[in-house]
């Protein structure tokens, strides 16, 4: 516990003081996203609307599926949309991050003294410029269904921070595992496949039985995605118990992915 709150402060100071660089490594990476495509940024909304509005329509029209009453909304297009957003932050976050250390093996190699624990955090922060486009999408959506923006909506905000420290302790810890490990990769993709059927995106809480409701819970997801709906759709406060877990989980996994970065950097020069 006292590694990972050195950790956390001596990372702390480094992001405060390489916040300009960060912000410039992060539109970078954006750019190289869609340099060259004929929509350009425009995918960052064109991606997740497109799958939105495959799931709305294979489960709200095809299957005519609806809603728990408790979300506050006959639409099953706008639960969908509430629990893939925070999903695709966290799981396209967790897998970019995890190659920044690969991709940039030249950056890591030749530029003495650079921060490479940074590198993680900038696949993070261009995940996340690309989560605010969706969330005003979603706004729009949202507008144009229920005729007025959700009272508690701010409250995302708290949730946004907790994934965003959960996935750069995974990326971190990830991305320091993965220049060993090559194979890692195919791995995680099992592991992130598996972890998005866990997580109630597509069905409600309350279609699990109760005996594997303790189960259900023990996903930081599951925290994330009830909290967005709970704040975005139902218009009340979150589950208090879930989110001093996700702010317990998420801690202690940016501590340990921080260990884990520290203990493996000094070989990556070697390895790449």
């Amino acid at each position: 516990m006292k590694n990972s709150i050195l950790i956390l402060l001596d990372f702390t100071r480094k992001l405060l003081k390489s916040r300009q660089m960060l912000w410039a490594m992060a539109m970078r990476d954006l750019r190289a996203k869609y340099i060259g495509s004929v929509f350009g940024f425009a995918w960052a909304v064109l991606n997740p609307l497109s799958q939105v509005i495959v799931y709305g329509a294979v489960f709200g029209l095809i299957f005519k599926s609806t809603p728990d009453p408790v979300y506050g909304t006959d639409s099953f297009f706008l639960f969908i949309l509430a629990g893939l957003l925070p999903w695709q932050f966290f799981s396209q976050g967790v897998l970019s991050s995890m190659a920044s250390i690969t991709s940039n093996s030249n950056l890591v190699k030749k530029a003495v003294g650079f921060p490479s624990e940074l590198l993680p955090i900038v696949a993070i922060i261009s995940n996340f410029i690309s989560h605010l486009i969706g969330m005003g999408l979603f706004m729009v959506v949202y507008v144009a269904f229920e005729k007025q923006l959700p009272l508690y909506a701010p409250v995302i905000l708290i949730y946004l921070f907790m994934v965003s420290v959960f996935s750069v302790g995974l990326g971190w810890m990830l991305s320091s595992i993965s220049v060993y490990i090559r194979d890692l990769r195919q791995v995680v993709d099992m592991v992130m496949l598996a972890w998005f059927f866990f997580t109630p995106i597509f069905f409600p809480p309350s279609m699990i039985p109760a005996s594997l409701d303790f189960v259900l819970k023990l996903n930081p997801m599951f925290a994330v995605v009830e909290g967005y709906r709970m704040a975005l759709l139902a218009g009340k406060l979150p589950d208090f118990q879930g989110l001093l877990y996700l702010t317990l989980v998420s801690f202690l996994c940016f501590g340990i992915g921080g260990v884990f970065f520290r203990k493996l950097k000094p070989g990556f020069a070697e390895v790449l």
